[in-house]
């Protein structure tokens, strides 16, 4: 035999022990997942899945994901269980993909079909206070409408009317006047004439007694006007509105300079530092007798001080509406640490018209609680912006709310001066831009870009109304004037045939702050920013935030979402969030599913439960994203990496001050406001907060709070009901948590973002 046919033969004897196809005893993994047919689940039930794999010679098993709703339970390298939601709106089904540990491109799959069982959700309604306004909403799944809901047997509490409605939510509201317990039945009655019904109760308490709600006051500040505009509001707590104040007899004086308003404000600049203590009276409308209460109150002023605080370079960008419709502004400004803006310089942008590079001057004041208020001066007089700044004066929430009519919701951040070139933006960049298209609809979109010699080339999504573009080239340029002394610059993107024009800041060689300066409605109005990419993993667990809004039959509806995204490096993930629509809230919600994450950024979700359909991720670093819609909703949103583990939070990881503000408003009445925030590390939470509802007013409540292992909170009020959900975070290179995002219960689904 010739030396070549041995070593012909060696091989050929090498490639069947190797597993090639073609040769007898073929050793490829193969995997025989059982049930082997397609089984199907109603709501809450559950399903066992094994794993056979052959040839696996190390026993090394599969590993498990999901694509759909429901949740993966008791994961082991031969099994599973799988968990359907115990809500499901309507039929559809999910796929569950076993993936081999030994040759990750061996799988196999089993689908498994679920039924839409229409039955109540609600099965329970919240108690509610004689003489309070209450509100409850009853909610069917399962099921398509128009639905027709009626009170079969019971009543509901004096006071109290279902609403007319044909959707799968009816609400209970009114004003209870009888303390008690009314028991009803409720029935619903799909479009197909399928008809359910739920026993469910009210129970309408007596009231507590009238107090005083504030227990204590910020400081002033000698020759500072206390709280401007109209001054710091005292609140009642309980009883019957509307209240007259006083200070009681006895009491001592208010700190000279100061008065208080019959309606509880109390105003005015004060003169004299010092701890002035006094007793405040209030008086409801309870009849026949009307109800007294008195509260000790004291309040320090401090000798007058330079605001250090705010001191440096700053840009600042804002989104929100206006008398015209959506509004977008950024600008920069030099603050002297005196309460003196010595220059500064402002775009903005309405449907009214632009107006760009704008020159102004100011004042500002910055409080003992790190809330303040600028006022500008020259072309931009009239305008107030309100700010709460963190301790060390670096960054800050900001609103506008004045006699312009205008009202959003921004950021303040400490420019880095020495980046102020073109030069400085170089390598990749993500992006995130959110507004509206030249019909006024709500449209997002973002991408990443290479940045390099004042040129962009990258990928972009759109979501436009729910049109959609993906994975669309995205094209750019970018200048800035040299030299700068506001860190401003002009630049274009082209994605999808269309350029649009920007003016931006930068705050760093790592951010900058962008709004577009095209003419509306010849084009789109957005603003957003662009955030140096470093690693573009996804590993890990991701705070997130969004908001959406829902257009039906000319009604808008605003959606807000705060919660938890879980990644593996296998390309699994996991989802558990709040979410308010329009003021009726679900959660926690949990989803499984996957994830692909490209080259540049560009992730892809599948089976995610953050909208109708999955949003696209463009990756910032590790566990950092923008968050862009592929829904007739537009979700828009941004994510942050949990570095704390997901089992190490509790009570004590929200302590200390915390200044927050919005992000900005999906409809035109949603609120604006910027808030400090102080949490004791056990339960008590006490924000002070100025919006754009009060046109700039700052008030004080009190709160309490709870925090579970995985860093979700819930917020309650003094009648324990609750007013925000909270999700804490622990940033990249933080020792300890100290941020949190905050979903309220409020009808505009608002979402506030607060760091210390």
């Amino acid at each position: 035999m010739s030396k070549t046919r041995v070593l012909m033969l060696c091989a050929l004897a090498l490639s069947c022990a190797l597993g090639f196809s073609g040769c007898s005893g073929s050793s490829t993994i193969a995997i025989t997942l059982s049930p082997t047919t397609a089984p199907t689940l109603n709501p809450g039930q559950t399903q066992a899945i094994t794993a056979t794999v052959t040839n696996d010679k190390n026993k090394q098993g599969v590993t498990w994901s999901l694509s759909g709703v429901g949740t993966l339970t008791s994961q082991t390298t031969t099994s599973v269980t799988y968990v359907a939601p115990s809500s499901i709106p309507a039929a559809t089904s999910v796929t569950i993909t076993a993936t081999s540990v030994a040759n990750t491109s061996i799988t196999a799959t089993l689908t498994i079909s679920l039924n839409a069982v229409f039955a109540f959700s609600t099965t329970s309604l919240p108690a509610g206070t004689v003489n309070v306004p209450y509100s409850g909403v009853i909610s069917v799944t399962g099921s398509t409408g128009p639905f027709t809901w009626a009170i079969t047997t019971g009543t509901l509490p004096p006071g109290l009317t279902l609403s007319s409605s044909t959707a799968a939510s009816i609400s209970v509201t009114g004003t209870p006047s009888i303390v008690g317990t009314s028991n009803f039945t409720i029935q619903c009655t799909d479009s197909a004439g399928n008809a359910i019904t739920e026993s469910l109760s009210i129970t309408i308490e007596v009231p507590p007694p009238l107090s005083v709600g504030t227990k204590s006051l910020p400081n002033g500040t000698v020759g500072i006007a206390y709280f401007p505009t109209k001054g710091f509001q005292l609140l009642a707590s309980s009883g019957t509105p509307p209240y007259t104040w006083a200070l009681a007899s006895g009491s001592g004086p208010l700190p000279p300079g100061l008065s208080l308003t019959s309606d509880g404000f109390i105003q005015g600049t004060p003169t004299t530092a010092g701890i002035y203590s006094f007793t405040v009276q209030v008086t409801d409308s309870t009849t026949p007798n009307p109800q007294v209460a008195t509260g000790n109150l004291s309040l320090t002023v401090v000798a007058s001080t330079v605001d250090s605080v705010l001191q440096g370079t700053y840009a600042f960008q804002l989104s929100g509406f206006g008398p015209d419709g959506h509004f977008v502004a950024a600008g920069s400004f030099v603050s002297d640490g005196q309460g003196n803006i010595t220059s500064g310089t402002m775009d903005s942008n309405t449907p009214n018209g632009q107006s760009l590079g704008n020159a102004f001057t100011g004042t500002y004041s910055i409080f003992a609680d790190d809330l303040g208020s600028i006022t500008l001066g020259g072309n931009e007089s009239g305008r107030i912006f309100y700010i709460a700044m963190q301790a060390d004066g670096t960054a800050g929430k900001i609103i506008e709310t004045d006699a312009t009519g205008t009202h959003a919701s921004g950021v303040l951040l400490l420019q880095n001066t020495a980046d102020f070139s073109a030069s400085s933006i170089t390598g990749t960049y993500s992006f995130g831009f959110l507004g509206t298209d030249p019909s006024a609809a709500r449209y997002a979109f973002g991408g990443e870009v290479a940045a390099s010699n004042g040129a962009l080339n990258g990928v972009a999504d759109s979501d436009d109304a729910g049109t959609i573009l993906s994975n669309t080239a995205c094209t750019g340029s970018y200048s800035v004037a040299t030299p700068s002394t506001t860190g401003r610059g002009t630049g274009t993107l082209t994605i999808g045939g269309v350029t649009t024009n920007y003016a931006f800041y930068i705050v760093s060689s790592s951010q900058l702050l962008f709004m577009q300066t095209d003419a509306v409605p010849s084009a789109s109005l957005v603003s957003g920013s662009m955030l140096k990419q470093g690693s573009v993993a996804l590993n890990g667990t991701s705070v997130f935030q969004t908001t959406a809004l829902q257009t039906s039959g000319g009604n808008q509806t605003a959606i807000g979402q705060v919660g938890l995204l879980g990644t593996s490096s296998g390309g699994a993930l996991t989802t558990n969030f709040d979410q308010n629509s329009g003021g009726t809230m679900a959660g926690p919600l949990s989803n499984s599913g996957t994830f692909v994450v490209a080259g540049s950024g560009r992730a892809t979700l599948s089976g995610s439960g953050l909208a109708a359909s999955d949003p696209v991720l463009y990756v910032v670093n590790s566990n950092e994203a923008f968050i862009i819609g592929t829904d007739a909703n537009i979700t828009f949103g941004f994510m942050e990496n949990q570095e704390v583990s997901s089992t190490n939070f509790s009570a004590a990881s929200l302590s200390g001050v915390y200044a927050g503000g919005s992000v900005g408003p999906s409809v035109s009445a949603g609120n604006n406001q910027v808030d400090t925030a102080t949490a004791d590390g056990v339960q008590n939470f006490n924000p002070i907060n100025t919006d754009s509802s009060n046109n700039g007013l700052n008030q004080t409540s009190s709160a309490t709070y709870s925090v579970d292992t995985t860093g979700r909170g819930v917020l309650k009020n003094g009648s324990s009901a609750e007013v925000g959900i909270i999700y804490i975070v622990s940033p990249v290179g933080a020792s300890a948590p100290s941020e949190y995002y905050e979903l309220y219960t409020d009808l505009f689904a608002t979402v506030e973002i607060f760091q210390q």
